[in-house]
């Protein structure tokens, strides 16, 4: 009987420990990967927050957000970060008075795992100055990657819908997914877009999910 007792002590001890070692481990998990790519704490200018967002490179589908909003949808604790590197271009751009696109880490942290979601900041005022950036980095194949979307990314922000981010990458526990971000946030995460760019429009209020 006392042998009985002995055990489900220990057992419980043991459960109660693995519950409260899971925010350490993935605790330490974050600071790790901050370090290994000089990360830093950012705070996000309020354009950028309030903007929405696609999250597929080429041939987006869907408008999403605003990128606050998306926040509040992870749950767990997050925080906003950028590479040392990124942030010293950023700042000399800015002294130039220059405005560029720059990534940005979103970091939540949950119980059991830890997730980075790499946004890209675009800091245009309409589609044709995101696409003529696409352009000089891609020269002529701009038009057949990007003709298409630009077109699209008009007719949302004629609607009211300022672009502000674009969703790069998904980071799970130090991997980056090849999943694209616009299937991971609607299935895993239920979050539904604002705008569908195939059909230039919002999305039905009557057809929500549950």
């Amino acid at each position: 009987m006392k042998l009985k007792r002995w055990w489900l002590v220990v057992s419980m001890v043991m459960a109660t420990s693995l519950v409260m070692s899971a925010p350490v481990i993935s605790g330490a998990s974050s600071r790790d990967f901050r370090q290994k790519n000089e990360l830093q704490i950012y705070v996000p200018p309020d354009w950028f927050l309030n903007g929405y967002f696609i999250a597929r490179e080429k041939n987006p589908g869907y408008v999403f957000g605003p990128v606050r909003k998306f926040v509040r949808a992870l749950g767990g604790t997050t925080t906003w970060l950028i590479e040392n590197m990124e942030l010293k271009r950023l700042e000399a751009a800015h002294a130039e008075g220059k405005k560029i696109e720059y990534s940005l880490y979103l970091e939540a942290v949950s119980s059991d795992r830890t997730e980075y979601w790499v946004f890209v900041a675009l800091p245009y005022d309409n589609a044709q100055m995101w696409y003529d950036a696409r352009r000089a980095y891609h020269g002529r194949k701009a038009k057949d990657y990007y003709g298409k979307t630009r077109d699209e990314l008009q007719r949302a922000l004629d609607q009211g819908l300022h672009i502000s981010a674009e969703l790069r990458f998904w980071i799970e526990n130090g991997e980056t997914s090849l999943k694209v971000p616009e299937d991971v946030i609607m299935s895993r995460y239920n979050v539904r877009p604002v705008f569908d760019l195939d059909r230039g429009r919002r999305p039905d209020p009557a057809a929500k999910s549950d």
